[in-house]
């Protein structure tokens, strides 16, 4: 019987592995870029909120001025009638008549106190 021959199995070579592909960095996800767009939108809704009250403030001064032009009306048509009411108390020589006058023309207390912030009151 004859030999063969054995062949040698030479090993095989494995493809190097290639580098991994790089990856462009993204712009958006650099820790500058997303603290710049953070502060830029933080900015913008702080605006935002500031426009809001500024608008509230101006509402409630618009209607402050409303009531403070019916409180004025109300009172020149008092100080009208508290002249018109000693008119008619200087007027009268009854006692009693009088008497009755001072009672009437005496200003009431008011029945709700008013509230001034202390803001206001510098």
């Amino acid at each position: 019987m004859a030999r063969t021959a054995a062949k040698k199995t030479s090993a095989r070579r494995r493809p190097a592995k290639s580098a991994p592909a790089r990856r462009p960095a993204a712009t958006t996800s650099s820790p500058a870029a997303t603290g710049v767009a953070d502060l830029a939108g933080g900015l913008k809704s702080l605006l935002g909120a500031v426009e809001g009250e500024v608008r509230a403030v101006s509402s409630l001064s618009e209607k402050i001025d409303d009531l403070v032009r019916k409180l004025n009306a109300a009172r020149d048509e008092q100080a009208t009638r508290l002249l018109a009411l000693d008119a008619l108390k200087s007027s009268a020589a009854d006692g009693g008549l009088s008497s009755f006058l001072d009672k009437l023309i005496r200003p009431r207390v008011p029945r709700v106190p008013e509230v001034v912030p202390p803001r206001l009151k510098r």
